[in-house]
């Protein structure tokens, strides 16, 4: 699947266990990373978006499927798209690809809902987030 935005890293010594693959932890920081890049170029800022309407938007679920291994020194490719938005939870999609062969590495996908920044009480998604991430969403 063509996701709709990607970013580039390399795999640093810190990113992996004694064998020098990526630890499994690591790319869940990876994800992220792409989140707030497909954030910033569909306009916004993340952090500023989520302080501005006083939301949270914690992950609540997560599944990962493991293709190959990812090693110290690999330039990675990692994809980001929407893959459904609900009124009250909001799919990411994930790719790795190493980028010099394009060896899938890992797919992985995860929900995230919205909550009061205050009481942390769930509520459905503000427009503006909806509005916002609505080109991202893969058909």
């Amino acid at each position: 699947m063509a996701l709709y935005h990607h970013i580039d890293l390399r795999v640093r010594w810190s990113d992996t266990d004694p064998a020098g693959i990526v630890w499994f932890g690591v790319f869940f920081r990876y994800f992220e990373h792409a989140e707030e890049e497909l954030y910033r170029r569909l306009g916004s800022d993340r952090t500023t978006l989520l302080r501005g309407l006083n939301i949270f938007m914690p992950r609540t679920s997560l599944q990962t499927r493991f293709r190959s291994p990812a090693k110290l020194g690999d330039e990675l490719s990692v994809g980001v798209g929407v893959g459904r938005i609900t009124e009250r939870r909001i799919g990411f999609a994930f790719d790795i690809h190493e980028r010099v062969t394009d060896r899938l590495i890992c797919e992985a996908s995860y929900r995230v809902a919205c909550v009061d920044a205050s009481t942390f009480a769930p509520q459905p998604f503000p427009r503006e987030v909806v509005s916002l991430l609505a080109p991202a969403v893969l058909t």
